[in-house]
């Protein structure tokens, strides 16, 4: 038998259930009349706490030694500086970003003023390959897409490597794709980190399924390197391609004859010949 001192004492929480039970039935009004009450009981009490907090922060600081005050006003000065520096390059750069969109006004009132197309923008199409035809002088692809789709003749087409090709007809379901390595494809062109507009002709395929290009009327001051070919680029002329896009690699430049340009071979990806997917870019009208 347990002994009378180990019995579990319920008293506590009989008494405990029996207020609750108590505060339960009381009235609404009642219970926020004892809330408010008891939240003006501790007001005091929460009020005395926060003020010794700061009294005891006060005093700490106070307390402080004078080698403590000199770091610490030390790296108070340095934000403070610091805050200065960056608040100087906001104004610098709020005022850059002013002569910017004065810039841009300019120039589109220019380009009004001299009948200049606007930067142009695109809605890329993607569409599937259905059949390639490489010859040795003669590439086309030929895709699932046509006018039902807003696909016209113009439109550049390009994918994961670079510029594809340009769109040359169109019925309603179906198009026809000019390859960019074909002898009659041509587009403006720049070298890379140069802004100067070339010209690029498509120049083939060589025996071993090599696509090639010719580069025209390069400025006569670029080099290449054995070592390092550059990029021949697209350029925004003309309005078929945006500015960028990669046609291929040069690895040699020679004289044109005029002693003002170069010439040279332009290598495109060998992946021109497995391409199964393209993408068009259709221009969005300019406003």
């Amino acid at each position: 038998m347990a002994n009378p001192k180990e019995r579990p004492k319920l008293g506590p929480f009989f008494i405990l259930g029996l207020f609750f039970l108590v505060y339960y039935g009381l009235p609404l009004s009642w219970k926020i009349t004892a809330q408010s009450t008891f939240d003006e009981f501790h007001a005091p009490i929460w009020d005395l706490t926060s003020r010794i907090s700061d009294l005891s922060y006060y005093w700490g600081h106070q307390a402080d030694s004078k080698n403590t005050l000199i770091s610490k006003n030390r790296d108070l000065a340095r934000l403070r500086a610091d805050w200065e520096v960056k608040n100087d390059y906001r104004s610098y750069w709020e005022q850059e970003l002013e002569n910017v969109k004065q810039a841009k006004a300019h120039l589109t009132s220019l380009r009004r003023e001299i009948g200049l197309d606007g930067e142009q923008f695109f809605d890329p199409i993607i569409s599937r390959v259905t059949r390639r035809s490489l010859a040795a002088w003669w590439q086309e692809l030929s895709l699932r897409k046509g006018c039902a789709n807003g696909i016209w003749p113009g439109m550049g087409v390009v994918y994961s490597a670079g510029i594809a090709g340009k769109i040359v007809s169109s019925s309603s379901n179906s198009s026809r794709v000019e390859l960019v390595s074909n002898s009659s494809f041509r587009v403006a062109a720049r070298i890379e980190g140069d802004d100067r507009p070339v010209t690029f002709q498509g120049a083939g395929i060589l025996a071993g399924g090599q696509p090639i290009g010719v580069v025209l009327d390069v400025p006569h001051d670029i080099a290449t390197n054995n070592k390092s070919p550059i990029w021949v680029q697209t350029c925004d002329l003309g309005g078929t391609f945006p500015n960028g896009l990669r046609i291929g690699t040069i690895d040699h430049l020679e004289d044109s004859g005029d002693g003002l340009f170069k010439t040279g071979r332009v290598f495109i990806s060998a992946d021109l010949g497995k391409v199964s997917e393209v993408t068009i870019l259709a221009p969005i009208p300019f406003n």
